[in-house]
């Protein structure tokens, strides 16, 4: 009955980290009670007594829980496991784990303040008064103390929020299992807890403590012994509860994209957001799925590392990626509802100012990404600026219609449909993209021009005109009279100034050479130009005009040379 209870005392001290447990209930225990860290005996005379002080406050309650024939935990004893956690939680404060990725940082910590425990438990610590505190540290030249006989260090860090505090150096935590394992062999002292490590690494602690209110916490720590068979440093329950817990997460990606499918074939005005759904389930999964193999399975060693890095590997991205897809699919719906056409200038700025925001929000989301599984952001932010250096000496032609195309949709020197003349080349401007300008000519070819070639050039936006001008040149016979020429060119002028498409201002008449192949006349006149098909009508009805005039008074034309 005895080991019974001192196993239920490392299943509790094992399953304690619940990221939902509630806070510490029990009156002798204070959840704001930190460890004194300001000197090496003030951090080791801390570690061990809420290291114990959790032992003690669970112990008793577990042992009558496994003595009696109940099969739930009373309120007192859910209690009295409550106000350990704050013990062990603060012990974890004692180490230094900055060197450890942030997404395994706590339960790294949970694992690692247990086989300190243990080593501890082991071997000879020197008593307390021997152990330097502020006062001796603060005359010594070196800020660090070694336990004798070790390589286990206490070291004042120097930078950080932690700045002052004398903690167990990032090398000692690193070695923390190394040297669990050199020490399992021996006795532990009197006292001590032994085998908290190996059955809170081993049994479904976890899996109990979370199910403690819906099933009997020994019914679960009962594991056959096929179930405890380790691959890997992980017992075989626990590779069962890895491939569930992976299978589950597939289950509802494959379920997302389903979905997506489905509303985009009923609603495909909303096809752009429906192809949202596949990363936001991913994004969603992930860090739950980290979450339950910390916390629940309690999976350990380089499985656990490989396993929750990758989790949290995936959440960043499937975040960026829903990101990028969301962008363009809000771009889609402000175009949508305004109304604008697809391969309108407009529109295609909003995609763009759209594009470089998500970017921009995709670029801090994997810089946070990589912090989180242990990348350090400085490193990821030069390589990505040392990246965009390459790639900018790479594509500066690119780049340069890039930023021509920015220009061109910014000021608008021309609109969709506009008849331009850019660079010996007229035509219809049928779309403006990121790198080109494309314009239908008078051939019906399509001409693509870079956007940089285009904002360099002059351009000659024609649709942008009131009127347009129009002339001709005609050759009257050499005999004809003079009064007849003089009466057909005023003519001429006042017929002009009348027709309502004409500015009068702009008429002009004249003779304006005489010569041995007749008399040239030529005509000038704006019209307006509200579009290419309408000029040419008009300046059709007026060389009629002109034509039926030359008719009514007898003028002849003269013969070609």
């Amino acid at each position: 009955m005895l080991l019974k209870a001192c196993a239920a005392v490392l299943l509790v001290l094992g399953g304690l980290w619940l990221p939902w447990a509630a806070p510490a209930t029990a009156r002798d225990v204070n959840p704001l009670e930190p460890i004194d860290t300001s000197s090496p005996r003030s951090t080791l005379q801390g570690f061990l007594d809420f290291t114990n002080k959790a032992s003690e406050s669970a112990y008793e309650r577990l042992t009558s829980y496994l003595a009696s024939s109940a099969l739930f935990l009373s309120p007192d004893e859910v209690s009295a496991i409550r106000g350990a956690i704050h013990y062990l939680e603060a012990a974890e404060r004692t180490l230094d784990v900055s060197a450890l990725p942030p997404a395994t940082e706590r339960e790294s910590a949970r694992r690692l303040v247990i086989q300190l425990k243990e080593v501890l438990d082991r071997i000879d610590v020197p008593s307390l008064p021997s152990v330097p505190d502020a006062e001796a540290m603060a005359k010594g030249e070196f800020k660090r103390w070694t336990l004798p006989g070790t390589e286990i260090r206490i070291t004042r860090v120097e930078t950080g929020p932690r700045s002052g505090d004398y903690l167990f150096d990032p090398d000692t935590v690193a070695r923390l299992p190394e040297f669990h394992a050199k020490v399992a062999h021996l006795p532990p002292k009197s006292g001590a807890t032994p085998g908290w490590y190996e059955f809170s690494a081993y049994r479904p602690s976890g899996v109990a403590l979370v199910l403690h209110r819906v099933v009997p916490p020994r019914w679960i720590l009962d594991v056959p012994g096929w179930a405890q068979v380790r691959l890997l440093d992980q017992p075989a329950w626990r590779w069962v509860g890895i491939v569930a817990l992976l299978a589950v997460g597939l289950a509802v990606v494959r379920l997302c994209v389903r979905l997506s499918r489905s509303w985009a074939r009923r609603r495909p005005s909303a096809a752009r957001w429906a192809d949202v759904l596949p990363p936001l389930g991913l994004a969603i999964v992930a860090p739950l799925g980290a979450s339950i193999l910390a916390d629940v399975l309690r999976v350990s060693g380089d499985v656990y590392q490989v396993l929750t890095l990758s989790m949290w590997a995936l959440y960043y991205g499937a975040l960026t990626w829903a990101t990028w897809v969301a962008g363009g699919a809000l771009a889609e719906s402000l175009i949508f509802v305004d109304r604008l056409r697809a391969g309108s200038i407009d529109s295609q700025l909003i995609r763009m100012v759209l594009r470089l925001l998500t970017l921009v929000v995709a670029i801090a989301i994997l810089v946070a990404g990589a912090d989180q599984i242990g990348l350090p952001a400085y490193s990821v932010v030069a390589g990505l600026g040392i990246s965009g250096f390459a790639v900018a000496l790479g594509a500066q032609q690119t780049l340069a219609n890039l930023i021509g195309s920015i220009i061109i949709m910014v000021e608008k020197p021309f609109t969709i449909g506009n008849a331009i003349k850019v660079g010996g080349l007229e035509g219809q401007v049928e779309s403006v993209g990121f790198r080109s300008t494309r314009i239908r000519t008078s051939y019906n070819s399509l001409a693509t021009i870079p956007s940089s070639l285009v904002v360099n050039s002059t351009i000659d936006n024609m649709a942008v005109r009131d009127y347009c001008q129009i002339s001709a040149t005609l050759k009257l016979a050499c005999d004809t009279p003079a009064a007849l020429v003089e009466d057909f060119v005023q003519t001429i002028g006042q017929v002009l100034r009348r027709h309502p498409d004409v500015s009068p201002d702009s008429v002009q008449a004249t003779l304006y050479d005489v010569g041995p192949q007749g008399l040239t006349v030529t005509l000038n006149a704006f019209i307006k130009a509200s579009a290419a098909a309408s000029e040419l009508a008009t300046r059709e009805r007026i060389l009629l005009d002109v034509l039926r005039l030359a008719e009514s008074k007898g003028i002849r034309f003269a013969p070609p040379a």
